[in-house]
C-alpha cells in the first residue's frame, strides 16, 4: 500500500488542480471532499491538511511542486496503482466511460506511466468536470428530492408497494428499514453488475443477504433485488449509496454486510481484483477500517480469491 505522505500529496495535487482558475465555491469544495473522500486511510487529523488547502488559492508555483512530490514519490506499483485507480475514479463521472472519457483516461495514464509533468494541465479538466457533476447533487437540493432519495422513494418503494399491493400483500416496514434495505441492495447490484451482467447465482446471493441481515422475507427480498437489478443505479455513486446505508445501519450490520459482499462477489466464478477494489472502497463509505475490510476478505478462502 502506498505510504500516508503521498496519499497526502495526491489529494493535495487534486484540490490544486481544481483551484486552476483561482476561485472554489461552497458548493464546490463539498464536491471535491466527496472526491478526496475515496483516498484511502484518510484519518480525521489528515483531512486538517487537507482543508488547508480547500481555505485559500493554491499557487501555480505551489501547484507544480505538488506535482513533482506525487511524480518523485511514485516509486512503487501500489503508488502507481493508486494514482492510477484514483483518475480512472475521477473520469469516470456516471461510473462508465464515453468516447471522450477513455480518451482523457488514456492521456492521464500516459503522463503517468512516463512520469510526464504534463500531467497537470491533463489533470484539470477531468478535475473540474467530475466536481461539476457532484456539484449538481447539491444544486438540486431545495427545488426537488435528491437523487439517492428519489431511488429509494420514487424507484424501490414505489415498485415494492405496487407489487405486493398487486399480490395483496401489505408492505409492512418501517420507513428507516425501508431504506436500509433499498440501499443495501443498491450497493450488493453495484458488485454484482462489475463484469456487466448478474447472474442467477449472483441473484440469489444478494436476496440472501439481504434476508440474513435485515430478517424481511424471501418474497419481499427477491422483488427488492430484481428491482434494484433492473435500475443498476444510473447516477449513483458508490460515496453517496455506502454514506447513505452508513447513516441507516449500526456498525455490527455494516461488518456483516461487508462480508455478504464478499459472498456475493464470489458466487459466480471466484472473486476479481475489481470487485476486491471495489467493495474496499464501499468499506471506507461505511467507516469501516482497513482491518475490517481484510477481515471480511479472509471469509473467501485465497485460491478462489483473483485478487490480492
Amino acid at each position: 500500500m502506498a505510504d500516508k505522505a503521498f496519499i497526502l500529496n495526491l489529494g493535495k495535487l487534486l484540490i490544486g488542480a481544481a483551484w486552476v482558475d483561482g476561485t472554489l465555491h461552497h458548493k464546490e469544495v463539498n464536491a471535491l471532499k466527496e472526491l478526496l473522500f475515496l483516498l484511502p486511510d484518510i484519518s480525521g487529523e489528515d483531512w486538517m491538511q487537507l482543508e488547508l488547502y480547500l481555505v485559500a488559492p493554491v499557487s501555480e508555483e505551489e501547484r507544480h511542486q505538488l506535482l513533482q512530490r506525487v511524480l518523485d514519490g511514485m516509486t512503487s506499483a501500489a503508488d502507481k496503482t493508486l494514482v492510477l485507480e484514483t483518475l480512472s475514479n475521477l473520469v469516470q463521472v456516471d461510473g462508465q466511460m464515453d468516447e471522450a472519457e477513455v480518451a482523457m483516461w488514456e492521456t492521464l495514464r500516459r503522463d503517468i506511466e512516463e512520469k510526464r509533468v504534463g500531467l497537470f494541465s491533463h489533470l484539470t479538466r477531468p478535475i473540474r468536470r467530475a466536481v461539476r457533476s457532484r456539484m449538481a447533487h447539491y444544486e438540486g437540493e431545495g427545488r426537488r428530492e435528491s437523487r439517492l432519495e428519489d431511488y429509494i422513494k420514487n424507484t424501490v418503494y414505489f415498485q415494492l408497494v405496487t407489487e405486493m399491493d398487486n399480490q395483496g400483500t401489505p408492505l409492512v416496514l418501517s420507513e428507516q428499514e425501508i431504506k436500509k434495505v433499498c440501499l443495501a441492495a443498491g450497493l450488493l447490484a453495484r458488485v454484482a453488475w462489475l463484469d456487466q451482467e448478474i447472474c442467477e447465482q449472483e441473484e440469489k446471493a444478494m436476496v440472501q443477504s439481504l434476508v440474513k441481515i435485515w430478517g424481511i422475507s424471501e418474497k419481499l427480498a427477491c422483488l427488492v433485488v430484481q428491482i434494484s437489478r433492473v435500475r443498476i443505479l444510473k447516477g449513483l455513486d458508490v460515496v453517496r449509496l455506502g454514506r447513505g446505508l452508513r447513516d441507516y445501519t449500526t456498525f455490527e450490520e455494516r461488518k456483516t454486510f461487508l462480508r455478504c459482499l464478499f459472498m456475493v462477489a464470489n458466487a459466480a466464478n471466484k472473486t476479481s481484483n475489481q470487485e476486491i477494489e471495489e467493495i474496499k472502497m464501499i468499506a471506507k463509505t461505511l467507516d469501516l477500517s482497513h482491518q475490517d475490510f481484510i477481515d471480511a476478505k479472509l471469509t473467501i478462502p485465497r485460491e478462489e480469491r483473483d485478487g490480492l
